[in-house]
């Protein structure tokens, strides 16, 4: 309590220094804080599970080279063929690829007109084996019959059967979510009875706001260009691929495209983001240790200025674990205030990024954390200069007068 009271009084003495210093942490804690939050945030963004079964699917693209109906039964001779190879569990027909930037959005809503949109959502139209080929999840109501399958050269039917993701599902209705259940819904203006929810599905952009919204329907579309999703045997992916790919080469004019394990896909969607990731990662580093090395360097100027004090006050009797004790101390009470208008200034530039740009506020737990961090980082970089003081021999400061 005594090396309390001092250490106010001394650093109301000599204010510049300390304030400086206190400004320069109050920055930096609200900077880190806001920060780690985004880097948390980005961080589960691009490990979050697709809803997809990632380690045994891959999707590509072909041709269709016949016109009306027959294009369909070329479809759909193509899809039996490959879920006839020995290393194919399932194949389907897909509207959208999951994550790959190929495919489409619909407006969702519970009437017709424009009025009566609520959300968008990604849409992906396919046939009754969607659910084991993706290895979705159903987490309340049913799944399609296969008589509810149909195709179209565009959209899906009116009066038919959609299940949604639970994302969607949340936001229709956020107090029960299972009261979507049985509903009508208008997907792209057209009625469709929710039948089912499953846990998760992506989207095909991972930068839209409504990424994690899905739609399925058991209509597929036939045009000259389609898509396919396959689920290999496991451990046979690579295989499987190559099987594929030889199986549909064998047909004269067929063309392939954008063949690629769902791992890839993956992948490359989440670039950016990965970038973004390990960008803010290296910031918070560096703004950790700019702070630290000015610890540091304040630290130690204070030391060498106050060597006649530290060796008055070993020759009167403290030891070294006295000054190092009071050095140690002096920062965490600096380094604290810091934190304290930190806090404060985190709370408000917080507020403005969710007022202005609609972002989750920072929890609490967060600015705990922040606290405890920069605490523990200053004296860190005060303990080397307060162990220098602390060694500090009384004759040698008494003969430097």
């Amino acid at each position: 309590m005594k090396d309390f009271t001092v250490i106010l009084k001394s650093l109301w003495h000599s204010k510049t220094s300390p304030l400086l210093l206190v400004l320069q942490i109050a920055v930096t804690f609200t900077i880190f804080v806001n920060a780690v939050y985004m880097v948390m945030q980005k961080h589960e963004k691009v490990t979050a599970p697709s809803g997809v079964n990632e380690k045994q699917v891959f999707s590509l693209f072909i041709n269709l080279q016949e016109t009306g109906e027959a294009r369909v039964a070329e479809f759909e001779q193509a899809i039996r063929d490959i879920k006839g190879l020995d290393s194919v569990d399932n194949a389907i027909p897909v509207t959208s690829v999951p994550l790959s930037g190929y495919g489409r959005s619909v407006d969702i809503g519970y009437g017709p007109a424009d009025e009566d949109k609520l959300t968008s959502s990604g849409y992906y139209g396919s046939n009754y084996d969607s659910l084991d080929t993706l290895d979705l999840q159903l987490v309340a109501g049913q799944w399609f019959e296969r008589s509810d399958v149909s195709h179209s050269f565009f959209g899906a039917r009116s009066g038919g059967k959609v299940v949604i993701s639970r994302a969607l599902a949340q936001t229709l209705h956020p107090d029960n979510w299972r009261d979507v259940l049985g509903k009508t819904l208008y997907v792209h203006n057209e009625p469709q009875q929710v039948i089912g929810v499953v846990d998760d599905l992506k989207a095909v952009w991972s930068f839209w706001r409504l990424f994690e919204h899905a739609v399925l329907s058991p209509t597929f579309e036939v045009r000259d260009k389609v898509g396919i999703m396959v689920k290999a045997k496991p451990a046979a992916l690579d295989q499987a691929m190559l099987d594929v790919k030889g199986l549909l080469l064998m047909t004269p004019g067929r063309q392939i495209d954008k063949l690629k394990p769902f791992s890839q896909i993956r992948e490359e969607s989440y670039r950016t983001d990965v970038a973004e990731l390990q960008t803010l990662q290296l910031v918070l580093v560096g703004l950790l240790l700019l702070t630290m090395l000015a610890i540091f360097g304040q630290a130690r100027f204070a030391i060498l200025k106050r060597r006649k004090q530290i060796g008055t006050r070993r020759a009167l009797g403290a030891n070294q674990f006295q000054v190092l004790r009071y050095y140690m101390l002096e920062n965490f009470i600096v380094t604290l205030i810091g934190v304290v208008i930190g806090i404060l200034c985190a709370v408000l530039v917080n507020t403005q990024l969710v007022s202005y740009f609609g972002l989750a506020p920072v929890p609490a737990d967060y600015l705990t954390t922040g606290a405890v961090i920069i605490l523990f980082a200053g004296q860190c970089a005060v303990f080397q200069p307060a162990w220098q003081a602390a060694r500090v021999s009384p004759a040698l400061a008494t003969r430097s007068v």
